[in-house]
């Protein structure tokens, strides 16, 4: 059976050290820059079409990294160890992780 495994971590380069990490370790991942509603609310107040450069540069400070994983479930726990061990049990880089089972999947991943 296939599992998902969803991965979000605040953006920092102590972040893209740990995907380059799992990548190195075998796994893959679909990864998308994202930011959190508290986020987009505070900085980003009304219109959010158009904005400043200042806000442009703390934006890029504030992105976050949303990972999905699919694998197969007898590496589930593998990748959480993994991902544990970059992370320090997400006391250096913030975050959190959950998966879930996956009851129809096709593809070539």
């Amino acid at each position: 059976m296939k599992r998902e495994l969803t991965l979000v971590l605040e953006g920092s380069t102590k972040a893209s050290e740990t995907l380059e990490e799992l990548k190195t370790e075998g796994f893959n991942a679909t990864v998308i820059s994202t930011e959190s509603l508290r986020h987009a609310v505070d900085y980003y107040p009304g219109d959010h079409h158009f904005f400043n450069l200042r806000q442009f540069e703390n934006r890029a400070n504030m992105e976050s990294v949303l990972c999905l994983f699919v694998i197969d479930e007898e590496r589930l726990d593998t990748l959480k160890d993994v991902i544990r061990r970059y992370t320090n049990g997400f006391r250096d880089i913030k975050g959190f992780m959950y998966s879930r089972p996956i009851d129809d999947f096709e593809g070539s991943v």
